[in-house]
């Protein structure tokens, strides 16, 4: 380092061709060009072989980095990499980033004098893996604390420019993979569905960032120096780390630049019927053992009709997250060829992308890019099989917790209820997992707030007491980790076709709602007690959380997905919110949980969408004219024909006493009353009738204002929404439903299930 000036740029550049050069992993960019140079990643991931990877960040000043350097110098490590069975693991982690030729050996001395560098203390962070049997195991994972003097905002992850960050597309991996296993089985409802998976090794560390960044991923370590006479003693060294970092803000994405390359290659090839496996086989394909299929006798789970649509012909893609790639495929007779792709694509396009390993003639040890040991565990095509911490079972059609992952985290939970305090890190631990949970039973995240405020108190006492209220909630979660262990329907977690449509709305007196698909309807006239409890936009959440709750009552699917409108975006929001704080929002935090409880009895999903008043006529009517008669007020929509108006018959029924009881019991949750200062006012469709009369004998003269609704005259004509629930539901022209779930991730659907590389049929 002392030749050139203490410039690992330079020293690098000096040494061409070798392991540590720019894109040594990849095969020759002229080579990957001709094959990738349709993918609109390939500019970037070009750049990144050819320069190496360098984040977007803000320089420190040159006297503050050499002050934070000196002063990490003498701080140290993490206690995570103190005791004597981890300093072994963390000391044959930074061998193997040596011998591998990840990291670059330095003195102390010449760390001080390198330019730009920067050192980052090493943690230890315990995680599980499978071995070759496919049995889970622990694993010790080294990496970077790239956060570290985050307060200051001086680490690099507090430094990088986020805006200038590629985006990531693996963060819906899980759910685009459901979706396509999905739209397989809604189309072949009694065929096997097969699906592998493959690990890619020492992943991150196959991609070179750049000398500047080099200079500042530095870690400090000791090697042991032993001798025949003397007790081994400690020589402190430092590592330059050449390659991606765990711990780093923007390695995912950065890493996802060059994998999202990588599946959508193995899904041209699964999808590319000139290639025959057979003639020209993935080199690693006698490492992979054979399918294995369940007996016939185990019934094939059903799939429902889903909100989005794959092509038709459609029978099988790849995707995958950061390293673990996978494929599905429709496993009959006729996509027999298919099914042999499936196997071997996802290994042979990581031969293609990346150097071939050339075993003994290696000058230094590589290993292959397909992790060897995780082939023999995951990469046949199976029924069932791990990903992403979840358990898919095609046949059955379910996605499950695993039995290990259900024993350790229920252990946990009993644990914490035989104590009196929880820990910071323990707490903090089991909501992480929990929230994991959520994923698969998302009404659960509403029995996540009392412990979410008791995870705020431990981190600022370190510890806190477990309140009654909290190991309730700790009691019930037991019940939900067992019911994810059993298995959830698929048809649960994807975006779902709408069963049951729901419309509500609320004023200062009262609420109401009613079914779009069941036309059965109801109202409620607060008491005066309540009409002062809730504000208008609980009211609005609270009409919302009833609608749903009789509405999936009159629901006879399988598994109900149910879209509650309302024209509050508030309750719109507040459907999805899961943590009210139970001191300051005791009535939201009430509703919420008995919406979750109604989801999950019924095994139902949820949407919510937010509605401009103009088209709510029906539940605001339902909502405020408590003059008229049920009759008279059916017989008001039959006239004036409003939107959203069912295709049958409409039927207003009572509230059962449990509903009004539960709401008299939340009125009594609020301490701060406010003042009756409102007058009762008629809905827009009471206003629009000439001579209409709220007594029992009277025979009103049912009169329209306008010529053939109540809606302005620029309403006249309907177009269908935009979100094609049934055709016989429609919008006035510009208006549109808005919400949050029900507007789908943008990043999701960025990844085709068509060719994106390779265009072997041109």
């Amino acid at each position: 380092m002392k030749k050139y000036n203490y410039d690992l740029e330079r020293a690098i550049m000096e040494q061409p061709n070798t392991i540590i050069s720019y894109g040594s992993e990849v095969r020759p960019i002229q080579q990957l060009e001709v094959l990738l140079h349709h993918h609109p990643n390939f500019t970037r991931f070009s750049h990144n072989m050819t320069h190496g990877i360098s984040y977007p960040i803000k320089e420190l000043d040159e006297d503050m980095r050499i002050r934070l350097l000196k002063q990490q110098l003498e701080k140290g490590n993490h206690k995570s990499t103190n005791n004597k069975e981890d300093k072994i693991h963390v000391t044959k982690a930074m061998e193997t980033d040596v011998t591998r030729g990840f990291g670059l050996i330095l003195t102390r001395t010449c760390v001080e004098k390198i330019k730009q560098a920067e050192i980052y203390p090493l943690g230890l962070q315990h995680q599980m893996t499978i071995n070759e049997r496919g049995e889970h195991i622990p694993k010790k994972r080294v990496c970077h604390d790239l956060s570290n003097n985050r307060d200051q905002g001086y680490s690099i992850n507090q430094r990088v420019i986020e805006e200038r960050v590629p985006s990531v597309l693996f963060g819906y991996t899980f759910l685009r993979f459901l979706h396509m296993i999905h739209h397989i089985r809604f189309f072949n409802p009694n065929e096997r569905i097969l699906i592998n998976k493959v690990d890619i090794e020492k992943a991150y560390r196959r991609l070179h960032t750049s000398a500047k960044m080099t200079a500042k991923c530095i870690a400090m370590w000791f090697v042991q120096n032993h001798t025949e006479d003397h007790t081994p003693d400690e020589e402190e060294i430092a590592v330059a780390l050449g390659r991606l970092p765990f711990g780093s803000m923007p390695a995912p994405a950065e890493f996802s630049n060059s994998s999202d390359i990588t599946f959508d290659l193995a899904n041209d090839l699964l999808n590319c019927p000139l290639w025959d496996p057979t003639k020209l086989p993935s080199p690693l394909k006698n490492e992979i053992p054979p399918p294995k299929r369940l007996s016939k006798e185990v019934p094939f789970g059903p799939a429902f009709a889903a909100d989005v649509q794959l092509p038709i012909s459609f029978k099988g893609g790849t995707d995958g997250y950061i390293d673990d790639g996978t494929a599905c495929v429709l496993d009959t007779e006729e996509n027999k060829a298919m099914v042999q792709r499936a196997e071997q694509c996802i290994t042979m396009a990581l031969h293609l992308q990346f150097r071939p390993n050339a075993g003994k003639n290696e000058p230094i040890q590589r290993a292959e890019m397909a992790s060897m040991r995780k082939l023999k565990a995951e990469a046949f095509l199976t029924e069932v099989m791990d990903f992403l911490g979840w358990e898919i079972d095609t046949r059955r059609f379910t996605v499950s917790l695993p039995n290990d992952k259900h024993t350790i985290w229920s252990n946990q939970i009993k644990e914490m209820l035989t104590s009196i305090k929880a820990p910071y890190k323990e707490l903090a631990s089991l909501i992480g997992r929990l929230n994991h949970v959520a994923f698969i039973i998302p009404s659960a995240r509403h029995f996540m707030n009392r412990l979410r405020k008791l995870e705020t108190k431990a981190a600022k006492f370190g510890s806190v007491k477990i309140t009654a209220e909290a190991r309730k909630d700790l009691k019930l979660w037991l019940k939900f980790l067992l019911k994810a262990n059993r298995g959830i329907s698929i048809n649960n977690i994807i975006f779902r076709k709408v069963t049951s449509l729901n419309l509500s709305d609320s004023c200062e007196m009262g609420i109401g709602g009613y079914g779009h698909h069941s036309g059965m309807a109801w109202r409620y006239e607060f008491t005066k007690e309540e009409q002062i409890s809730f504000d208008i936009n609980q009211k609005e959440y609270l009409a919302s959380s009833i609608n749903q709750k009789i509405q999936l009552t009159f629901d006879d699917s399988q598994f109900p997905c149910s879209e509650d409108i309302t024209d509050n975006t508030s309750a719109c929001a507040w459907m999805y919110k899961s943590n009210f704080d139970p001191s300051s929002h005791p009535v939201n935090n009430e509703i919420a949980r008995e919406t979750a409880k109604t989801l999950m009895e019924h095994n139902a999903s949820s949407y919510s969408q937010h509605l401009p008043g103009a088209a709510n006529d029906i539940a605001d009517s339902l909502s405020r004219d408590f003059h008229l008669t049920d009759k008279q007020l059916i017989a008001l929509f039959e006239h004036t024909k409003p939107p959203y108006l069912p295709p049958q018959k409409m039927k207003i029924i009572k509230l059962p006493e449990e509903i009004t009881s539960w709401i008299a019991s939340l009125a009594q949750l609020t301490t701060k009353k406010r003042e009756l200062k409102w007058a009762r006012t008629r809905s827009t469709l009471a206003h629009g009738i000439i001579g209409w009369s709220g007594s029992t004998t009277s025979k009103p003269d049912l009169t329209p204002i306008f010529k053939s609704s109540h809606v302005p005259k620029k309403y006249d004509v309907y177009v269908d929404s935009y979100m094609r629930y049934e055709e016989e539901i429609s919008l006035p022209p510009g208006i549109k439903l808005r919400g949050r779930q029900r507007k789908r991730p943008l990043f999701m659907w960025l990844r085709p299930s068509q060719q994106v590389v390779g265009r072997t049929q041109d």
